[in-house]
């Protein structure tokens, strides 16, 4: 079996970059949507909670929970 030529090898190495653009694009902006989403959610709570007079999470007791679910 012959080695591809380096016209062969360019040529998908351009259709993997190609592929690689289409996908990051979207995943950028869900990523971004996605952590936009949260920090309102989060600001909103934190108000909430400070009218309520109700403690929000340390950064503690986040490690903590997501540490029990590992």
């Amino acid at each position: 079996m012959a080695a591809p030529s380096m016209n062969a090898i360019v040529a998908r190495l351009a259709a993997l970059e190609a592929r690689l653009a289409d996908i990051e694009g979207p995943y950028a902006e869900a990523q971004y949507r996605t952590r936009r989403d949260v920090t309102g959610i989060r600001i909103t709570v934190e108000r909430m909670a400070e009218r309520a007079g109700v403690p929000v999470a340390t950064d503690a007791d986040i490690d903590a929970a997501l540490d029990e679910e590992a």
